[in-house]
């Protein structure tokens, strides 16, 4: 974490945040687009706290908690100012009237897609440089934290999707290319482990499941704390006696599967039948091919198997402090909310978000989702869909949070100046898309002007915050270097102003090659003038 010495001054911190929020509102609002740019806004609002408190040093499991909690909204407001822009902005300007327009329709959407993309970037500079809570540390840990939430829902979800998949290979035996192989190979493994035919027994598979049971139970028993807990009591030797049970079954089992092996292959069934006598084959037929008697070993080698691995987690855990047990565990409970959460909503939400998708998508491109969505929740279930949704979206916040370590990584951005960096660039790249989509020349000026200011500012008030600390003793200093900044700026600007009005019309070049050759004169002399300060 920065140290307290490495803070910007309040007032250019007040400056950078209002210069930004208001910057990013007007061009924003210029190209037409709202709602998505402001759930994205308060999604990188979200992400600069998610960031804050990763780094929290004395709370660490409280900061990862809320780290862990912000992962999801951060992800939907990420996805809603990108995905939800291009719906929004595909309903209204589709469809064109015609082919010839295509291409400008779509290189116009992509450009304001674009300046909402830049303003929620600013947006997250401009409130990461608070405090200038970003940096290397701070980033990784938030990169580490997303990234752990993610994991349940992601993987349960498209488990879940797997499954469905897999399902309709082994129950269609009309599926044609690589669905019938993989059809009938999950055919033979289910009727092999789970449901063999009831004419003969089945010891093989059976005592291999006993065997794994048997061995996995007794290594849990053995994992769990239960004989310190009983130490000194009977249940101290009861709890021995049955672990040498469960060797010594284990053992005879195991012995009995290659006697299993000779008899399922190699003896005939009359055979089998004359050798048992008939009572006793087809007992051993009833018991060794029933499904209930085989699923309860499988769920007793599953839960035996998922007891030893919490057990290693906590006594990898055990000898840490609590705060650090909490730290660690805090991203999987949220996961783990999050899973519990997208199972009681699922439905709903899904509802909804096709409905909304269907009736902002133009023309026939509404009903026609319409139609396909409903058949991949008839084929997947609302569940599986919802719970991959929402990993993935997860994924979206892990995926921004490692772009951002990985550029703090290479040193592109300075940690002292990370935040303030971030939000004039992201100033700098809203304006120049915002001129593409015809915003008048005095926003995008005016644009500019902020974005050279945001980093000018911030910087001068970093550098007073290491010199003389991050109170306002300097006020009045950072007031007269920002008004001196926007003065010249404003001179620059009203000149080119002026000249692009005479010159439209009078040079023979398009007005858009005009206004081009003005923004970049302007950036070159806002950019000597913050070289010279």
């Amino acid at each position: 974490m920065s140290t307290h010495t490495d803070r910007p001054t309040t007032t250019s911190t007040a400056l950078v945040v209002l210069a930004t929020l208001a910057t990013a509102t007007v061009l924003v609002r210029a190209i037409g687009v709202s709602m998505p740019a402001t759930l994205g806004g308060i999604g990188a609002v979200l992400l600069a706290v998610a960031v804050w408190t990763a780094g929290w040093q004395r709370y660490r499991a409280i900061g990862t908690a809320l780290s862990s909690l912000l992962a999801l909204p951060v992800g939907i407001g990420l996805v809603a100012a990108t995905i939800g822009t291009v719906i929004v902005l595909a309903g209204v300007l589709f469809p064109v009237s015609s082919l010839s327009q295509l291409s400008s329709t779509v290189i116009d959407l992509s450009a304001r897609a674009m300046v909402v993309v830049g303003a929620v970037a600013a947006v997250f500079g401009a409130t990461v440089a608070v405090g200038n809570v970003l940096d290397r540390e701070t980033a990784k840990r938030a990169t580490a934290t997303s990234f752990k939430t993610m994991l349940s829902p992601l993987a349960l979800g498209l488990a879940l999707m797997a499954g469905e998949v897999l399902a309709y290979f082994e129950s269609n035996t009309d599926v044609p290319g690589v669905g019938a192989v993989v059809g009938d190979v999950l055919r033979a493994i289910t009727t092999v482990l789970f449901d063999p035919p009831p004419v003969r027994p089945n010891l093989t598979t059976f005592l291999l499941l006993a065997a794994v049971a048997l061995i996995v139970t007794r290594r849990a028993l053995g994992a769990l704390p239960l004989s310190e807990v009983a130490a000194g009591t009977p249940a101290e030797r009861a709890i021995a006696g049955v672990r040498r049970a469960l060797f010594w079954a284990s053992v005879l089992v195991t012995l009995g599967i290659p006697i299993a092996i000779l008899s399922d292959f190699l003896v005939p069934t009359r055979q089998l039948r004359r050798s048992l006598s008939p009572a006793l084959f087809e007992l051993l037929t009833a018991l060794t091919t029933a499904q209930a008697p085989r699923a309860l070993l499988w769920w007793t080698i599953v839960l035996g198997v998922a007891t030893l691995l919490v057990v290693a987690l906590l006594r990898r855990l055990v000898q840490s402090s609590a705060d650090r047990i909490g730290a660690t565990l805090a991203p999987f409970a949220a996961g783990a909310a999050v899973v519990v959460g997208t199972t009681v909503v699922a439905g709903p939400v899904l509802s909804a978000l096709i409905d909304w998708v269907a009736d902002t998508l133009p023309g026939e491109f509404g009903p026609r989702f319409r139609e396909l969505s409903g058949l991949v929740v008839e084929f997947y279930g609302p569940l599986a869909l919802v719970m991959t949704a929402v990993g993935a979206v997860l994924l979206v916040a892990t995926v921004a949070m490692t772009a951002l370590w990985l550029t703090l990584l290479t040193k592109y951005l300075d940690d002292r100046t990370a935040g303030v960096g971030i939000a004039s660039a992201a100033l700098f790249q809203t304006a120049a898309f915002a001129g593409v989509v015809g915003v008048s020349t005095t926003v995008l000026f005016g644009s500019l002007i902020a974005a050279v200011l945001v980093w000018d500012v911030g910087e001068f008030g970093t550098t007073l915050g290491h010199e003389i600390g991050g109170g306002s003793g300097a006020r009045r200093t950072e007031l007269v270097h920002a008004t001196g900044m926007l003065a010249v700026g404003g001179v620059g600007a009203t000149a080119a102003l002026a000249i692009e009005g005479d010159a439209v019309g009078a040079i023979p070049v398009a007005g858009g090659t005009v206004v081009l050759g003005l923004v970049a004169v302007l950036a070159g002399l806002l950019a000597l003038l913050v070289a010279l300060r």
